[in-house]
């Protein structure tokens, strides 16, 4: 999205899924799934008519929230079409929803939403001939063409170019409401994965924004500081609806399951088990149908949900009051933006293991009683990220199963608090370890340092895929070793998992090694881990030395300072793909004859000159024994 939006106006396995997770597939069974009794809420869901029939959802939501939908649903399908195409289109729905209004009893009106849509759109002329993809998707059984459509629906807007601003305030100001639309359109286009109801939420805050700062003393400064704090969010959130689709595609279903009961558990850290059971369940079933593509069910069970959750606020989070007060468009960000309810449980949680019944009431129900561990350690240490939550109770169910099965019980239960320690220790540790190593060594240097490590791990990478990947986990550390304390683990987990799961997506068309293919598909919960425990790939047959691949020329010194840096990663990885065995010692003199080069060629008059001549200097220390 841009920051002045108004320029433009006028690696899939199956054996895990078999076998990897027996245990833990029981556990995460029970976590949500041994609920005896539905909520009547959630019973009310489950009877609601089905489909969704367009008046039902006009009623539902309103006309307004409607137009809205149906302009981002369009621009998210047909990201190639202009803002006009997109409202001809639009308005040729809009009025088959008027005539359903009208005339409810017309074949049409009784289809689903989604399907109405869908044969609108499937008519349009030379559709197929912009779009070849619609051929095929036209021709399926809606069930399958939801799918389709939301499968196709790709990135490739034109970079952004910044507008002049008093051009831009001015078509805000003399066309709102086609400004507005704009808004929907763009963010829909540059975010096609990003659940409506948030595309239309940020379109809301980018048009008071852009209010705002149009009527400023200092426009450019107003939008340079506002801007790029909501284009930010709208990332960072739809990387985040990306990775749970991942997770419900390429794992078992128990697994998002899991992980979302944690997620609730943490949110929510006073409310009782069987309360966080009912929202749980809830928001698992609407991400599913969030992950289909099916728009319409999406938003409506997103609205349905924070409904839910407001009428049992007061069993949840005394927090929740005021983003209940909210408009249902509102509610929803408000929640997710409250912090987490703190537990007043201690962390030792004594009686999982010190009650002379531990074991009684786990051969009993050991289901209900894993759940309950899992509720509770989730909620009674924020401080540890939802996989991490996820791993603990992976290793408490192999605990118990040892030690109830053992003769001497009393005395295996009475280890349980080493094991439980011994997450936090690590993962305290591995904080400690990389935020030190960070600010010890500066932003460049702990990426040339990550970038040395993960070279050796996946060898095969290419050397631009590896700076990246690198570069990205660099800024990741930055960023989240600079928050507080509490929060590090959480947030650096948080977002290495985005990063992995995309790595490991990209890894299902693109082979790296066995070692990588075991992390990506094994365990979600234990991938970020996997990766950071892998060792050096043994199997690597380093290519014949070939000094024509080293590119040691004026070119680094081109483009921005991160485009020079970047070219200068690559350089490194291409010499350390020849030459892999380089010791920790030979990489540093390396590296810092290389930099003391660079920079001296960098300034020279003649720069290929320069670096002719120092290549020679620099081989000669690459290639000494």
């Amino acid at each position: 999205m841009s920051a002045f939006p108004l320029a433009d106006l006028g690696f899939q396995g199956t054996l895990q899924k078999k076998i990897a997770t027996m245990k833990w597939a029981t556990l995460i069974c029970l976590l949500i799934f041994t609920i005896a009794t539905e909520s009547r809420h959630l019973q009310k869901r489950h009877h609601e008519q089905h489909p969704r029939l367009i008046n039902n959802i006009v009623t539902a939501v309103g006309k307004p929230v409607v137009e809205k939908l149906v302009l981002v649903m369009l621009a998210q399908d047909f990201e190639k079409c202009s803002l006009d195409e997109h409202l001809k289109l639009h308005e040729k729905i809009m009025e088959a929803v008027d005539n359903c209004e009208k005339h409810p009893e017309e074949a049409i009106c009784k289809k689903p939403a989604m399907e109405l849509y869908h044969e609108i759109v499937c008519k349009e002329e030379d559709i197929d001939q912009i779009y070849p993809w619609t051929k095929d998707c036209c021709g399926k059984e809606e069930a399958e063409r939801i799918k389709c459509f939301f499968e196709h629906r790709e990135y490739k807007v034109e970079e952004y170019k910044i507008p002049n601003i008093e051009e831009s305030c001015k078509a805000h100001e003399e066309h709102p409401q086609r400004a507005f639309f704009y808004y929907l359109s763009n963010i829909a286009k540059r975010h096609p994965k990003l659940y409506q109801p948030a595309v239309i939420g940020f379109a809301i805050q980018y048009n008071q924004i852009t209010t705002e700062c149009c009527a400023a003393e200092d426009k450019a400064k107003c939008f340079s500081e506002r801007m790029p704090q909501v284009k930010k969010l709208t990332n960072y959130l739809e990387d985040k609806q990306k990775q749970k689709c991942r997770i419900i595609k390429e794992f078992p279903e128990i697994v998002f399951k899991g992980l979302t009961l944690v997620q609730v558990s943490q949110k929510f850290g006073k409310a009782a088990f069987e309360d966080v059971k009912k929202v749980t369940e809830e928001i698992v079933h609407l991400n599913q149908d969030c992950c289909k593509g099916d728009a319409v069910e999406c938003m409506i069970e997103r609205l349905e949900a924070t409904d839910h959750i407001c009428e049992a606020k007061d069993k949840l989070s005394t927090k929740l009051a005021d983003c209940c007060a909210k408009n249902v468009l509102e509610r929803t960000p408000c929640i997710l933006a409250l912090p987490n309810d703190e537990s007043d449980l201690s962390k030792e949680l004594k009686k999982y293991y010190e009650d002379e019944h531990v074991c009684d009431d786990y051969n009993k129900d050991k289901l209900t009683y894993l759940a309950h561990f899992t509720h509770d350690y989730s909620r009674s240490h924020q401080e540890s990220s939802p996989q991490s939550c996820l791993r603990v109770a992976k290793g408490f169910e192999g605990f118990l199963e040892k030690c109830c099965a053992s003769e001497n019980r009393v005395e295996c239960l009475k280890k349980a608090p080493i094991l439980l320690e011994a997450a936090l220790k690590e993962n305290e540790e591995l904080k400690k370890q990389n935020c030190d190593a960070l600010k010890a060594l500066g932003i460049k240097d702990f990426h040339i340092q990550l970038l040395v490590r993960y070279f050796l791990k996946m060898p095969q990478v290419t050397s631009p895929t590896l700076v990246d990947l690198t570069g990205r986990m660099t800024k990741i550390g930055v960023y989240c070793c600079g928050v507080a304390e509490d929060k590090q683990q959480t947030c650096a987990e948080e977002k290495l998992d985005i990063l992995l799961g995309e790595m490991c997506e990209k890894e299902k068309e693109t082979f790296v090694n066995d070692n990588v293919h075991h992390c990506c598909i094994n365990s979600y919960a234990d991938r970020r881990k996997c990766f950071t425990n892998l060792q050096p790939y043994a199997k690597y047959v380093a290519p014949a030395w070939d000094e024509s691949a080293l590119h040691f020329d004026a070119d680094l010194c081109k483009g921005s300072e991160e485009d020079q840096i970047r070219k200068k990663l690559e350089l490194f990885v291409e010499y350390m793909k020849m030459k892999p065995g380089t010791g920790q010692e030979k990489v540093k003199e390396i590296t810092e004859t290389f930099r003391k080069s660079t920079l001296k060629c960098c300034t020279a008059e003649d720069q290929q000159q320069c670096f002719k001549d120092e290549k020679a200097g620099l081989l000669e220390i690459i290639l000494a024994h």
